[in-house]
C-alpha cells in the first residue's frame, strides 16, 4: 500500500475518507494481528465514530475521544493501532494514550446442555448445525471459526464405526494459529447427512467443496470478489458474522430466553461442562485455542452447588 500524503500542520492529521480507508486497509490486509471478526467489528465502531465526529486528529481531539468514549474499551486499542499505522507509513505523529485500569470482566450468562438442546430442536437445519458446531466441536468454536470451517478440515478418511471421534483442523484462528480438536461422532454424522443433502459428497464418498456453511457467498458483492478477492473475503466474513450473531444467536436465544446469550457464552458453557466431566484444564486450553491458561480459567464456571460439593470433598482439620 502506498501511503497518501497527509497534511500535518500544527501537530494535526486530517481525518479524510481516504485516510479512513487507508487505515482500514492497514488493519485488514497488513497488520495481521487481528483475526477475530468480533474484534474487527468493535474496532470498526470506534473507527466510524472517530471519522464521523472529528475532521482532524490533534492532541486536543485525542483527549476528547478518550473522555467521550471512556466506557468503550476499544477506543484505546484503535488509537494504539493508529500509532502503529502512522509508524508503518513513516508519518511523524504520535497519539499520547495514558494507561487505564481495566474494569473486571463480567461472567457471561451461560446455557446448560439441556436448555440449549431444547432451544435448537425446532429451528432450521443449517441454523441448528451451526449452533451445534459452535458448542460441540472441541471446547467450543468462535463464530469466525465456524464461518471458515471447510469440509476438508474434518478427517473423514479416519471416520468409521470403530473410530467415531475424529479430528478437525481449525485454521486461521485468533492470532492466526491453527489447532486440532475432536468432533463428536453424532455431530460428524449430522454434518455428513447435511453434505449429502446439499450434494457435497465426492466419488470417494467424502464430503468436499470448501466452506461447510454457505451464508450467501454466491451472491454477495460478486464485483468486489473479481476486483479484490482478499477484501471480498473480509467483507463476506463480516456479513456472515452478522448473520450468525443477529439472525441465529439473538433471534433464537436472546429473544426466546430474555437472557444475554452470545456465541462466547456457548464456549464458556462447553468449557465448564468439560471441566466438570474431568477433562484436564490444559486440554481445554488447547481445544479453546488459548495461549495463556489463565484465560481458560476464566471460562470455567462452577456454580454454588459445585462449590459446596468440592468443599465437602476437601474437608478440613
Amino acid at each position: 500500500m502506498h501511503a497518501r500524503i497527509y497534511i500535518r500542520m500544527e501537530i494535526k492529521i486530517d481525518l479524510t475518507p481516504d485516510s479512513r480507508q487507508d487505515f482500514i486497509n492497514y488493519l485488514t490486509k497488513i497488520d495481521g494481528s487481528i483475526n477475530s471478526y468480533s474484534t474487527i467489528e468493535s474496532y470498526m465502531t470506534s473507527i466510524n465514530n472517530i471519522w464521523k465526529n472529528y475532521k482532524e486528529l490533534t492532541p486536543e481531539t485525542s483527549k476528547q475521544m478518550l473522555i467521550r468514549w471512556n466506557k468503550n474499551t476499544k477506543i484505546r486499542a484503535v488509537l494504539n493501532k493508529l500509532n502503529q499505522f502512522f509508524d508503518y507509513n513513516n508519518i511523524d505523529y504520535l497519539i499520547k494514550i495514558p494507561r487505564s485500569k481495566r474494569a473486571p470482566k463480567k461472567l457471561p450468562d451461560i446455557l446448560g446442555r439441556e436448555e440449549l438442546r431444547d432451544l435448537i430442536k425446532d429451528i432450521p437445519k443449517q441454523a441448528r448445525l451451526i449452533i451445534e458446531c459452535i458448542f460441540n466441536i472441541g471446547a467450543g468454536l468462535r463464530i469466525s471459526e465456524v464461518i471458515n470451517l471447510n469440509w476438508e478440515d474434518i478427517d473423514w478418511r479416519n471416520w468409521s464405526q470403530e473410530n467415531k471421534i475424529i479430528d478437525v483442523k481449525i485454521r486461521n484462528s485468533k492470532r492466526g494459529k491453527d489447532r486440532i480438536v475432536p468432533i463428536p461422532s453424532f455431530t460428524a454424522a449430522e454434518l455428513y447427512e447435511y453434505a449429502k443433502d446439499i450434494d457435497k459428497i465426492n466419488e470417494d464418498g467424502y464430503p468436499y467443496g470448501g466452506t461447510i456453511f454457505d451464508l450467501g457467498s454466491k451472491t454477495f458483492k460478486q464485483e468486489l470478489k473479481i476486483l479484490d478477492e482478499k477484501l471480498w473475503k473480509y467483507e463476506y466474513t463480516r456479513h456472515a458474522y452478522h448473520f450468525i450473531k443477529y439472525n441465529l444467536i439473538n433471534r433464537y436465544f436472546r429473544k426466546l430466553t430474555g437472557r444475554h446469550i452470545t456465541a462466547h457464552s456457548l464456549r464458556h458453557a462447553r468449557a465448564s461442562e468439560l471441566y466438570k466431566l474431568g477433562v484436564p484444564i490444559t486440554k481445554i486450553q488447547q481445544w479453546l485455542g488459548h495461549t495463556d491458561i489463565s484465560t481458560t480459567m476464566i471460562y470455567v464456571h462452577l456454580g454454588s452447588s459445585e462449590d459446596k460439593k468440592i468443599m465437602e470433598e476437601v474437608g478440613g482439620v
